[in-house]
């Protein structure tokens, strides 16, 4: 996507408002995805990495449960934590504690052969889906706002 229709698109967003852009989320996170998608996460750029892992948090809980987000989460050691930091440092307590919740070590080797986690950690995952489905509107808002907020470093993302 080249510099003008990503201002095209953010315009378009502008105009439709926070309730629309249901419309636009695969559009960003593609952007996001296609220029990003070999590259380590630790040198991705804030607003595509924390739109891309958030996108997938709520992505995951709606196809298949939000426990499966952490348990391939899990082998990225230090994304977690880089979430959670920017959640709580932009004043999102809410969606951080919700997010916490999920965090564990999936990776440990006694886990590994039978996948035998502990059952709380299904339940901690199950109270996030529910948290997810209860703020889909939320999330989408969320995501809305960080486009907006950071639309100069989004534009430059464009091939000129």
């Amino acid at each position: 996507m080249n510099y003008n229709a990503i201002n095209e698109l953010i315009v378009s967003v502008e105009l439709s408002g926070h309730e629309s852009f249901w419309e636009y989320d695969g559009e960003f996170f593609m952007l996001f995805y296609n220029r990003f998608k070999d590259t380590p996460f630790t040198d991705i750029p804030d607003i595509a990495f924390m739109y891309m892992e958030i996108n997938n948090w709520w992505g995951m809980s709606v196809r298949s449960g939000v426990w499966q987000y952490y348990e391939s989460g899990a082998f990225e050691k230090g994304k977690f934590e880089r979430v959670l930091s920017f959640l709580k440092t932009n004043g999102e307590e809410e969606m951080a504690n919700v997010y916490a919740c999920g965090i564990h070590d999936y990776t440990n080797e006694r886990y590994q052969k039978n996948y035998d986690y502990p059952e709380e950690w299904f339940d901690e995952a199950e109270r996030i889906d529910e948290w997810i489905s209860g703020n889909e509107g939320y999330i989408y808002k969320w995501m809305y706002d960080l486009i907006l907020g950071h639309k100069s470093e989004v534009i430059k993302l464009g091939d000129k």
